[in-house]
């Protein structure tokens, strides 16, 4: 499992913006750059869609204050829901999606949940990352993925 100190692993992963979907590798898009990666399990789940992307949303100024790059949301889901989750709301052109469509970058991370008791397969823990030039130098793992009290924005900021 990931863990603070370690390399972000470098992987191919498909960014969803304000565009269209793009391929990228996480070199690319973490180099140089301090971002904030927030990973929920489903896209228009209950907590994810009401509680955990909210707080993003609702802190944004307050993140980007800290002077985070980007804030990037991984769901194990693929780029068209994505795309129509990440459309459903107002959100700034550096406030990206990765769609983990396959859960090769959760697996890789070492955060794969099991979620096929609820008919969703293997999905992502829920969890917040601080990453500073490819370097993950913050890393909170929900206990309970289906709640947020420990990966919200509010407890990131504490953080930075």
């Amino acid at each position: 499992m990931i863990k603070e100190g370690d390399i972000f692993p470098n992987n191919k992963v498909t960014v969803v913006g304000s565009g269209e979907p793009k391929e990228i590798e996480t070199d690319e898009l973490f180099s140089e750059k301090k971002v904030i990666l927030f990973a929920v399990p489903g896209a228009f789940t209950p907590t994810c869609n009401n509680s955990h992307l909210p707080s993003f949303i609702e802190k944004y100024d307050d993140i980007k204050d800290k002077g985070i790059d980007n804030i990037i949301c991984l769901s194990v889901n693929d780029q068209f829901v994505s795309k129509v989750w990440r459309d459903s709301k107002s959100l700034n052109d550096d406030f990206l999606f990765i769609a983990d469509g396959n859960a090769q970058i959760t697996d890789t991370l070492g955060m794969v949940l099991d979620c096929s008791g609820f008919g969703m397969g293997n999905r992502s823990n829920r969890y917040v990352m601080l990453i500073e030039n490819k370097i993950v130098k913050k890393l909170i793992i929900e206990e309970n993925p289906g709640v947020c009290d420990l990966t919200n924005a509010s407890e990131i900021l504490k953080s930075i």
